[in-house]
């Protein structure tokens, strides 16, 4: 993208991380407080601040910000630009790239990349079971290598690849986390 005026904002909000999560904050918000709105509505909680509502908000949240992080992010950032700029980005997006990398080597250069690819998933490890009654650890792993999986497999329509690696490190995010609330868990209910 050509960004003629104002470099410093443009470039962290249109090329930086944090600039991608400040783009996709108010669709997730919007998502989380759609979903809430109509379980209230529904009457499905009797108690609407109790733990699971209120995760199941938050789940929903962070999955809508993770799809629109990972798979329409380009597409996201040309809205915003428009609507900040008021005319085209001047980015050209490719659909149907068919750039499949099978073999992992994350563990050879592991960069600010690898790491965010972990740090991404890190959320679902904890939001799932809590946001699910019975919730096992087993399930929550696979569900986690499901959902990185199935985000990896569309990816290649929107223009981006399917990469082993980001299925491999966003298991990893899972997984920690996962571990991490299943232990706490255990030992706070042992008490």
């Amino acid at each position: 993208m050509y960004f003629p005026e104002d470099m410093n904002f443009q470039y962290f909000f249109f090329n930086t991380y944090p600039g991608y999560f400040l783009q996709v904050l108010p669709i997730a918000l919007a998502a989380g407080g759609l979903y809430w709105s109509h379980k209230r509505k529904a009457g499905v909680s009797p108690a609407p601040f109790t733990r699971e509502p209120v995760c199941s908000a938050l789940l929903v949240c962070y999955i809508t910000g993770l799809i629109s992080l990972t798979i329409f992010i380009h597409i996201i950032s040309d809205i915003w630009y428009v609507l900040l700029y008021h005319r085209a980005s001047g980015y050209h997006h490719r659909w149907l790239v068919l750039e499949y990398y099978m073999i992992p080597d994350f563990f050879r250069h592991f960069g600010s990349e690898s790491l965010g690819n972990i740090l991404m998933y890190l959320p679902f490890g904890i939001l799932y079971p809590l946001s699910q009654r019975d919730m096992t650890w087993h399930r929550t792993l696979w569900v986690g290598f499901s959902l990185s999986l199935v985000i990896e497999l569309i990816q290649p329509v929107f223009g981006r690849s399917f990469d082993i690696n980001d299925i491999i490190l966003n298991t990893l995010g899972v997984l920690s986390s996962a571990t991490v609330f299943f232990l706490l868990r255990a030992l706070v209910c042992k008490r």
